[in-house]
């Protein structure tokens, strides 16, 4: 799986030059005992981009690798954000992809998401889990949030690549919001999604299991969001 999300963060560096970004010592590079448990993280920005973050993460036993990759654009811009969340067991993997809107209504979704309908359609991951209810407000006809067999990982991996560069041709027609009223909804939209990521997200309480809380809410809210 590493060499899949340096894929995508290759894919991303070809269009827009990335600058890494420092994350705390403490967080950055995480080893239990044993190698029970391993966890890395880093941190780049770029052009329209305040944040790009990666997650990768081992468990022994059970058996879980985490890869995730999230894009948040700076905040004069009214594009979704975006996350693509791998989380492989023995058998099964839990796939999450979406362009995180900003808002529901039609024209927003119609301007920024209907450009990823080809893309669901040409790959189908599945079956659907169930999603939170705190997340059920951001998610929409295009996004993904399955519990799949691992037979369907390489085709999941293949849609991520194209969910990716689907997000980049967004990213590169978007222009900065002028309007001032409209620019403070665009500003308090993405700040409320990060703060209920930040509280609500149940991978949070499963890091916390392994690294203690105090560091679990840490990533949350000084490198991941």
């Amino acid at each position: 799986m590493d060499h899949f999300i340096d894929s995508m963060i290759a894919m991303v560096q070809a269009r827009y030059p990335l600058e890494p970004t420092p994350v705390p010592d403490d967080l950055r590079e995480i080893r239990l005992p044993l190698g029970f448990m391993t966890l890395r993280l880093n941190n780049w920005r770029a052009p329209k981009v305040r944040k790009v973050n990666t997650m990768r993460s081992n468990v022994k036993l059970p058996r879980l690798e985490i890869i995730a990759l999230e894009i948040y654009p700076e905040s004069c811009y009214d594009i979704p954000m975006l996350a693509i969340d791998f989380s492989c067991m023995k058998k099964k993997s839990f796939i999450y992809m979406n362009f995180i809107p900003l808002f529901s209504d039609r024209q927003y979704i119609q301007r920024h998401i209907e450009c990823l309908r080809p893309v669901v359609g040409r790959h189908k991951i599945g079956p659907p889990a169930k999603p939170k209810e705190w997340m059920q407000p951001y998610l929409h006809d295009c996004s993904i949030y399955a519990m799949a067999d691992n037979s369907l990982l390489e085709s999941a991996q293949a849609c991520a690549r194209d969910y990716l560069s689907c997000y980049l041709d967004v990213l590169d027609k978007a222009v900065p919001v002028t309007d001032p009223d409209y620019a403070q909804r665009v500003a308090g939209a993405g700040l409320q999604y990060c703060e209920q990521l930040s509280e609500k997200d149940g991978s949070r309480k499963m890091l916390g299991r392994f690294i203690g809380m105090d560091r679990a809410n840490r990533i949350f809210r000084e490198v991941i969001r």
